[in-house]
């Protein structure tokens, strides 16, 4: 079923009322894209408590998301973070954006719930003036922002051991 067959279907910005959600999605996609498991030293209360901490403190001011309900309850969410750079030839205003935070419950997967949330993040982006729109892609989102034009960059990156 796709989002445009599902009358239920809703999208709409997220709103502080939906932080909790926004929360508990993210760490749902965190523990599947991890399998579950965290490192060692890492404690899974304390990051949950720090990303709680980080979306209230942002939210409405670098951080924006949109949500997907399907008959009135949320069942996915995608976010965006600007990020403003040095203004720069193939970048006169310098801003970026980063979508993040793409989320869809296993029930609602696969009826265009993700591609909508992104279309609105992108139409925010371009909207902004921004000139990049980046993100990492898990391997089930691949195909999906490909499919919306997303390529790979000449960015390399370096992460501490």
């Amino acid at each position: 079923m796709t989002l445009s067959e599902n009358g239920g279907a809703s999208i709409r910005p997220a709103t502080t009322s939906d932080l909790a959600t926004l929360l508990e999605f993210r760490m749902a996609m965190i523990v599947e894209l991890f399998g579950g498991e965290y490192a060692p030293d890492v404690d899974q209360v304390a990051t949950t408590a720090a990303n709680e901490r980080w979306i209230a403190e942002h939210f409405g001011r670098d951080f924006i998301a949109w949500m997907a309900d399907l008959d009135g309850k949320p069942v996915a969410s995608a976010a965006l973070m600007w990020f403003p750079h040095p203004p720069g030839p193939k970048n006169p205003t310098g801003m970026e954006a980063y979508i993040l935070n793409v989320y869809t419950r296993p029930e609602a997967r696969r009826m265009g719930l993700a591609r909508a949330l992104m279309d609105r993040l992108v139409e925010a982006a371009r909207a902004a003036g921004a000139r990049r729109v980046w993100l990492r892609a898990s391997a089930d989102g691949r195909l999906l922002y490909e499919s919306m034009g997303f390529r790979e960059g000449d960015y390399l990156q370096l992460t501490p051991d």
